[in-house]
């Protein structure tokens, strides 16, 4: 049986809100006006952040010391979040990803052990190394095999796969081992695909749920084709 969803809490945004994501506490909410920065369910940033480039996607750190975000422009950039006075949390920029992408950046992810960002536009796929100075671990034109804007990005709980979908009602599979191979599910939802996270399974496997503006959810059991193409 269905459950209710009860709003606990609601705040009230100064513009329309258009990329969101979440560390441990920390959300950072993109809007067509710049950055609001929420912990524990209050703004904490002095009030939106203005930013001179439209904002388009968004990834938070686990420790929710750092915020990454993809713009318009085809740059990334890299803030440091300065909790000094707690009240008015700042963004420090910290690095920018210049000339890594061709088109704008429309979806962030961050692995889960904090080293890799995954990036995507239209029709690359990158990573980059956290640790070595943001240097390309996979440069644009390696996997770029999308045909519409990529919309989301996931990685697998070992951070082994990654997965990516898009507009063009694709979603990929790639793998920093075997960086010349692919997983491809063509047609997996109808107008796009929208969102995906692989899931804990036991027994060795993996599953991978995705939704898309086909109004469905899908869950895939990608154990043999992730064994067959990278294993």
């Amino acid at each position: 049986t269905g459950k209710d969803l009860v709003m606990e809490r609601s705040v009230k945004l100064e513009a329309q809100p258009n990329a969101m994501a979440k560390g441990t506490n920390l959300i950072c909410c993109l809007t067509v006006k710049g950055a609001l920065v929420l912990k524990d369910d209050e703004i904490v940033s002095d009030g939106v952040i203005s930013l001179p480039y439209n904002a388009l996607s968004v990834c938070v750190s686990a420790d929710d010391g750092t915020v990454i975000i993809g713009g318009e422009d085809c740059k990334i950039r890299v803030y440091k979040v300065d909790m000094s006075q707690p009240s008015s949390v700042v963004l420090k920029e910290e690095h920018v990803i210049e000339n890594g992408h061709l088109k704008a950046v429309h979806a962030l992810e961050l692995s889960h052990d904090g080293k890799m960002l995954a990036s995507a536009d239209v029709r690359d796929v990158c990573v980059w190394s956290v640790d070595d100075g943001w240097t390309p671990l996979v440069a644009k034109g390696r996997w770029c095999f999308h045909t519409q804007r990529i919309t989301c990005l996931a990685w697998s709980k070992d951070d082994a796969v990654l997965a990516s979908g898009g507009n063009d009602d694709s979603i990929y599979l790639w793998s920093l081992s075997k960086k010349m191979k692919r997983v491809h599910y063509p047609f997996a939802h109808r107008g796009g695909i929208s969102a995906l996270e692989f899931l804990d399974s036991g027994d060795n496997a993996t599953s991978l749920v995705s939704s898309g503006s086909d109004a469905c959810i899908c869950q895939w059991d990608v154990t043999a084709d992730i064994a067959s193409k990278f294993g």
